[in-house]
């Protein structure tokens, strides 16, 4: 997975291309509809009103084009932005929009740790952990195989062999049981970058949005039997990992409880884990013009074209869309823990 999506050359990511949004291979939220922006546009505003009067950095670890971070520059005012420094962080920065490179308000990045921490940290991750290379393990006879790639006829291939121990303790140190042919999906990565997070932030927030979910339902015998790895190409998903390696998204979803633990540790407060549709309707998503009475909306498009973005906008947050699917998770440290607006219950 390393080599098929991080290869200098080959790899998926590595490349100029695009691959998020209608005409690409799968959708984002912040891609979807412009809501997604202007819904954390009003979380950086609670945020600095409750830092106090410092400059902070905003952070999209994993930004890809630079399209989210720079939205999220243009979703607060003139005045606002004077006590922000918004940082793109990206491994490879080959998708970076060129138009973005010379802007004077947002700077990009590599690694986290070239990013200047100021005062306070907001650190926003939008499916970031999901694409980190992950083990793809099976249960057989009691004990935990890995499967490893290989060749057979000039065609890439699946042999088992028997999983390192770290594997083993893994489940055990957590008190979980895979079922006999039971797959399971696990990146050692997911723990040990959100260490890297935790540790960068001193002051501030940790928004991580992603798909997965707790352990328990992570790695329920009957509901995920067969893991949860998936590949992805022209809005189509299939199960065939190896097909066509470089040209296909792979990702799998992710153990929020590891990261959950993994902040704790570090001394951070977890205030907040639910549904993206949930968040996104606390910091007041259903304000904005796209859900407003039609009559009400002032707009130059056609009647379709607006058609289209208001229900591009209802699927970040209703039951059947992506706001269903994602999960969020916000951690804190030094900041207040409570009277937050994407706290409040809805209903």
């Amino acid at each position: 997975m390393e080599v098929a999506l991080y290869h200098p050359i080959f790899g998926y990511y590595s490349g100029p291309r695009n691959p998020i949004g209608k005409a690409g291979d799968y959708v984002t939220a912040p891609a979807l509809s412009p809501v997604f922006s202007a819904s954390f546009g009003k979380l950086i505003s609670e945020f600095l009103s409750r830092t106090g009067d410092v400059v902070s950095t905003v952070v999209d670890i994993g930004c890809g084009d630079g399209a989210l971070i720079h939205s999220l520059s243009e979703a607060v005012d003139k005045k606002t932005r004077s006590r922000l420094q918004f940082v793109g962080v990206d491994r490879t920065l080959g998708r970076l929009d060129p138009s973005l490179r010379q802007s004077s308000s947002l700077a990009f990045v590599r690694t986290l740790a070239e990013v200047p921490r100021n005062n306070a940290q907001l650190v926003i991750s939008n499916e970031l952990f999901d694409a980190f290379p992950f083990a793809r393990l099976v249960m057989r006879d009691e004990h935990i195989h890995e499967l490893w790639v290989t060749e057979r006829d000039g065609e890439l291939d699946w042999t088992e062999h028997e999983a390192p121990a770290e594997y083993e303790y893994y489940f055990a140190e957590r008190g979980l049981e895979l079922a006999d042919g039971q797959f399971a999906d696990l990146s050692p990565e997911w723990q040990a970058y959100y260490e890297e997070v935790c540790a960068f932030v001193e002051r501030g927030l940790i928004v991580t949005l992603d798909y997965g979910f707790p352990e328990d339902q992570l790695f329920h015998p009957r509901f995920r039997r067969f893991g949860t790895a998936a590949s992805y190409t022209q809005q189509r998903v299939t199960r065939d990992l190896l097909q066509d390696p470089g040209s296909r998204d792979i990702t799998a979803h992710i153990n929020f409880s590891d990261l959950m633990r993994t902040g704790e540790r570090a001394g951070n407060g977890t205030l907040f884990f639910d549904r993206q549709a949930k968040f996104l309707l606390a910091l007041g998503a259903a304000e904005h013009e796209l859900f407003a009475p039609v009559e009400e909306v002032e707009s130059l498009e056609s009647g379709l074209e607006l058609r289209e973005r208001r229900e591009d906008a209802r699927r970040l947050i209703l039951p059947d869309g992506i706001g269903e699917d994602i999960r969020v998770l916000v951690q804190s440290r030094g900041v207040p823990e409570e009277g937050w607006s994407f706290q409040r219950k809805l209903f």
